[in-house]
């Protein structure tokens, strides 16, 4: 089973919970911040706007599933795993950002945590992530959830074995998912509400 051997805590000032479809733009407002380097380790190349912006609205298809860090109401950092409809192939792939003002608060550890149980829970066995070979500290991360490392002077490939589903990891996920369903609607709740209160005081 894999297992983070020093799992990092956030810093209690956000949470960690999925992310849903109707908070897309949440999602691309993150990948529209992440500074040039950033953005090169996350998609292995330099990207746009553009292709960010395209990229957040094809993410929330069939096949992924996106957990978050979001701290005041923006999502700081993002683990993305994806390969979910193809459940004979029991392989998926995970992808992470976090914000470079956020690093180093064990938010990449806890993010990776959650989709090793999704991908238990969901039949896959075996996890594939990949990174840029000067990717210090995705390669370290991977080294902690005890991933086969291997790659050349393009990408470094990382292949973890995560184990089966038990009532454990289930029990983790729905609880999770009931907390975060219900934090997204609150903040969709606060959202919408702000409007109407502004309006009706500018009104007064």
């Amino acid at each position: 089973m894999a297992r983070s051997k020093k799992a990092g805590a956030t810093s209690g000032q956000g949470e960690v919970r999925r992310l849903w479809p109707a908070e897309r733009d949440l999602f691309k407002a993150h990948l529209l911040r992440l500074d040039d380097v950033t953005r090169r380790e996350r998609f292995g190349t330099a990207v746009n706007d553009d292709f960010l912006e395209n990229y957040a609205v094809t993410t929330f298809g069939v096949g992924g599933l996106v957990y978050a860090y979001i701290e005041d109401g923006a999502v700081r950092g993002a683990a993305e795993l994806r390969g979910l409809e193809d459940i004979v192939a029991q392989t998926g792939e995970a992808a992470f950002s976090v914000e470079r003002d956020w690093r180093r608060r064990g938010i990449g550890a806890t993010l990776f945590q959650r989709l090793i149980t999704a991908s238990r829970n969901r039949g896959i066995r075996t996890l594939y992530m990949t990174c840029l070979p000067q990717n210090a500290a995705m390669r370290q991360l991977a080294r902690n959830f005890e991933a086969d490392l291997a790659g050349g002077y393009a990408d470094v490939e990382g292949v973890i074995a995560t184990g089966g589903p038990t009532p454990f990891t289930i029990l983790d996920e729905a609880l999770d998912t009931a907390r975060g369903f219900a934090s997204m609607a609150l903040s969709m709740q606060r959202r919408l509400w702000r409007p109407a209160f502004f309006g009706r005081s500018h009104g007064a």
